[in-house]
């Protein structure tokens, strides 16, 4: 049995069915990520389960099992894929496949310690991957052969995951919306983070896929320029931006600003859901169109290159002796937020006056 550092581990039991608890990854207000070793298989899987606040909260409950129940819908490279739904001690918990990498706020933050920018053609392909597998999800039918209009509605740079060999995966579809949803948002609740959402899903209207589409922009945004998209000093403020398309072009931040990406930018931003792309598709065919006209090789390896650029070649490596204490190393908090932002802080490292400059990164080709 493991003894884990005091105070790691909230009141967790260390093992959870057949999951052994190695360490705690990640903090928010509604769930926290555990790293585990799946017992038998020898394999590393991150466990999820609801904060201590949330653990026994009927709506939250509600949320988890029909996150649960869509995973569970979906099958695609670029999401992160759902191994067990399963139950022990009293605790509900979903064992995940671990990504060994970063998020995309991770990754910012880094380049922006190296003080290089991220290379068009590296953010064009972890997008693309993004968006593929955000396709499938919006294209997925359930067991009875009817669209299940999946909207996963929280597509964020903390929700985007990289692995070291450059594969890009679609993480927490905690608050989804889909046909099969049990747990369905009341009106006037508003569910996202507020520097992210569409237009239509801060006001509350109903929302399709095209909000995916949107917050991909802010994405594509974001990792291109090295800059928060909507800006705010709080949730409101924020909100106000996104529905007033009160954002600076990106060709107005960089006089050599690519053109073709621009374009797909303001596209995916519009605020008006019918001039978007009607799918993620039709924004990697953009996006493809892009890179065609300036050369860019937006492949595997380029994100495999940047991501040696930025932490090295890594290995992942996960020790358990016969009587071991495993060392914790300190998790990401993510402070608790209102509704329109209840994952997250939505101060990512984006924003700040050390933004990036294209100009002089050595990476910026």
């Amino acid at each position: 049995m493991l003894a884990l550092v005091e105070g790691a581990m909230s009141d967790l039991p260390l093992r959870l069915g057949n999951y052994e608890l190695v360490r705690l990854l990640a903090q928010g207000g509604m769930a926290d990520i555990y790293l585990a070793r799946q017992a038998g298989l020898d394999r590393l899987v991150a466990v999820k389960v609801l904060s201590g606040p949330r653990a026994n909260d009927p709506e939250a409950a509600a949320l988890f099992r029909d996150e649960a129940r869509l995973v569970g819908m979906l099958s695609h490279a670029n999401l992160a894929a759902v191994h067990e739904v399963a139950s022990a001690d009293g605790v509900h918990f979903l064992a995940m496949e671990y990504v060994a990498g970063c998020d995309l706020r991770e990754m910012l933050a880094a380049a922006q310690n190296a003080a290089v920018a991220i290379p068009f053609a590296a953010a064009v392909a972890i997008v693309c991957a993004a968006a593929a597998g955000l396709d499938h999800a919006h294209r997925r039918c359930g067991p009875d052969g009817r669209p299940l209009h999946l909207v996963h509605r929280d597509v964020s740079l903390s929700n985007v995951m990289v692995a070291h060999d450059g594969t890009v995966k679609v993480i927490d579809f905690g608050i989804a919306r889909s046909q099969v949803s049990s747990h369905q948002t009341n009106p006037g609740i508003v569910r996202g983070k507020a520097s992210y959402m569409s237009p239509e899903q801060c006001v509350g209207d109903a929302v399709d896929l095209r909000t995916d589409v949107f917050a991909l922009g802010v994405v594509l945004y974001e990792l291109t320029t090295g800059r928060r998209c909507f800006t705010g000093a709080s949730d409101f403020d924020r909100m106000l931006a996104v529905v007033q398309g009160n954002y600076t072009p990106p060709s107005e931040l960089f006089a050599d600003f690519p053109v073709a990406l621009d374009r797909v930018i303001r596209t995916a931003l519009a605020a008006d859901p019918s001039k978007r792309y009607p799918s993620c598709a039709a924004m990697i065919e953009a996006l493809e169109r892009a890179c065609e006209q300036h050369g860019w090789d937006a492949s595997n390896a380029s994100i495999q290159d940047l991501m040696r650029a930025l932490f090295g070649v890594q290995e992942v490596v996960v020790e358990v002796k016969a009587e071991p204490t495993v060392v914790i190393t300190k998790p990401r908090r993510f402070p608790r937020g209102t509704e329109s932002d209840m994952w997250e802080d939505d101060d990512a490292p984006t924003r700040g006056r050390r933004s990036m400059s294209r100009m002089w990164s050595p990476l910026a080709a």
